[in-house]
């Protein structure tokens, strides 16, 4: 009896836990990386080195924190501690800054796919950039990608049937 009230115990403290803000940045960012459906090399490439610019990290520290990211095991990766640790340490214009990345990491395969767009537009409010900010921030990057292939943008995907 003892040892299964120590474990709710243990379990509700698992619960309290925010993640390191590297890896809560990481899980938003792996987060964009899967809206599609598919884990790009070049999606991932584009995380490890926006964590390396970001925060000094090199490539195999950086993949170690995307694998972190993946694991969904981890109570403290849940969205809303995730949502929680980056509205805690970053302002309003760092938040902004943040989801521009997030955008890097959709934009980086060539492709915005539906589900990029409403995951963005999601954690944006989760973390509370205003819609003109955020609006902003993808015209700017988008503007560095011309050739930009747009068409599954705002089309939502058919069902798949099984």
């Amino acid at each position: 009896m003892l040892k299964t009230i120590q474990g709710w115990w243990r379990r509700e403290e698992g619960t309290q836990q925010k993640p390191e803000l590297t890896l809560a940045i990481t899980k938003l960012m792996v987060g964009m990386m899967a809206m599609d459906g598919k884990i790009d090399d070049d999606e991932h490439a584009e995380i490890v080195k926006m964590l390396g610019e970001q925060f000094e990290l090199t490539a195999e520290e950086s993949s170690n924190l995307i694998e972190q990211a993946n694991d969904t095991s981890r109570s403290d990766l849940r969205i809303d501690k995730v949502v929680e640790q980056v509205t805690d340490q970053y302002n309003v214009e760092e938040r902004a800054a943040m989801l521009a990345k997030l955008w890097r990491v959709a934009m980086a395969d060539g492709n915005i796919a539906f589900l990029e767009e409403q995951y963005i537009n999601r954690i944006s409010g989760l973390i509370g950039v205003p819609p003109d900010a955020l609006a902003e921030l993808k015209e700017k990057q988008e503007n560095k990608y011309p050739e930009l292939d747009q068409s599954d943008r705002f089309q939502h995907p058919a069902p798949v049937d099984n």
